[in-house]
């Protein structure tokens, strides 16, 4: 025959199954939470081409390499160009100059 309970012990017990069904519940939400994570991941994956992010972030690399190459070769040729226009203004100068004085000595 068995003895029946104690108060305390069936309280014991009964805090046991509740903490049980408490974790349960944490599990199944952590493990909800996981799934959704990954759905997310492979969302996020899908949306690059072929699914490689990494060939998508070489290809803006090279992307952004090419555009700073275009600015530094735009900037050295407007410099060359300024350069060139300051050259050929103070020739006209010269040469208006040059007119100038020729006239003056003409006279």
């Amino acid at each position: 025959m068995s003895e029946p309970l104690s108060p305390d012990t069936r309280a014991i017990i009964n805090a046991l199954r509740e903490t049980k069904g408490d974790v349960e519940r944490q599990i199944a939400v952590m493990l909800r939470a996981q799934q959704q994570l990954q759905a997310d991941v492979t969302a996020l994956r899908e949306g690059f081409p072929d699914g490689d992010p990494e060939s998508h972030r070489r290809y803006h690399e090279s992307v952004m390499e090419w555009r700073e190459l275009r600015n530094r070769m735009i900037r050295e040729a407007l410099i060359k160009a300024a350069q060139a226009g300051a050259v050929g203004g103070l020739g006209w100068v010269a040469y208006a100059v040059w007119t100038a004085f020729k006239m003056e000595v003409m006279r």
